[in-house]
């Protein structure tokens, strides 16, 4: 990963960053669910204009743009945007693609009914001009999609316990890189949770919804014991998981916030 003097990551590749939990079945899971949930929040209402902030493949705005929305994917890394340019044309689907950064949105104000951010807040250099931004080009009925893993969440504290205990009993662990570990990996600009990414955007927004995606996600010996049991065991205690996390977003393993520009002084709310 290239970082740019002021700090913009402009030159990023996901295959640099990712670290993988080992093909679980969980993973699969918890990705397919985030990606549904996010798409159908933010294709809420009559097709319009999405645009999706650090749009990475562009996987999101492409399933928008098969649903009719006229799609903008943004990005600030060349490489990425080849990977998103290959995956729209392979779907034949037509996205616009644009390289720019959140801090800097280049687009008139009020242009877009729908706005998706995901899993990009804790990359961006100035994470409050990112959210002026967003609130700035979604129109005032429009509505903003942001989502992030969320550091706060319970099985991120229940790993972190368990890794210190493991730390604690073999020297080993002592020197390994957990998934969940903090301080988050260099590349990352702070840890999200729900309650910073409430926070965050709170001056700039208002919640229309708020919820969560999976619990148990990435704790220790969970995808092991999962690929040990029958398909339909798996599948019911991951959809149960999912739902627990679903309705207790500041426990869940991502948060998801659906807001609305907040009205300009002295306008009414929409």
């Amino acid at each position: 990963m290239k970082v740019d003097p002021e700090g913009y990551q402009t030159h990023w590749h996901a295959d640099e960053i990712c670290e993988t939990i080992a093909s679980n079945r969980d993973t699969a899971f918890i990705f397919d669910a985030w990606d549904r949930l996010v798409q159908l929040s933010a294709a809420e209402g009559n097709p319009g204009r999405v645009i999706d902030i650090a749009c990475g493949n562009a996987r999101d705005v492409t399933k928008l743009s098969q649903m009719g929305w006229e799609a903008i994917g943004m990005d600030p890394s060349v490489q990425q945007l080849k990977d998103a340019r290959a995956a729209t044309l392979e779907a034949g689907q037509q996205v616009h693609l644009v390289r720019g950064v959140a801090e800097f949105l280049p687009f008139r104000k009020d242009v877009f009914n729908s706005l998706i951010c995901k899993s990009a807040l804790d990359h961006f250099v100035d994470r409050d001009q990112a959210m002026s931004e967003c609130s700035r080009v979604v129109m005032p009925e429009g509505r903003a999609v942001v989502s992030a893993n969320n550091y706060g969440g319970l099985t991120v504290s229940a790993s972190r316990l368990s890794y210190r205990i493991a730390r604690a009993l073999w020297p080993a662990a002592r020197e390994k890189q957990f998934f969940w570990d903090s301080p988050v990996p260099w590349q990352h600009t702070y840890e999200c949770t729900f309650a910073n990414i409430r926070d965050l955007g709170r001056p700039h927004f208002d919640v229309v919804e708020q919820y969560g995606v999976s619990l148990l996600w990435g704790f220790p010996g969970w995808g092991r014991f999962l690929s040990l049991l029958p398909n339909v065991i798996t599948r019911a205690l991951l959809r149960g998981s999912h739902e627990t996390g679903r309705r207790l977003p500041r426990l869940a393993d991502v948060c998801v916030f659906v807001w609305r520009p907040k009205p300009a002084k002295g306008q009414p709310a929409t």
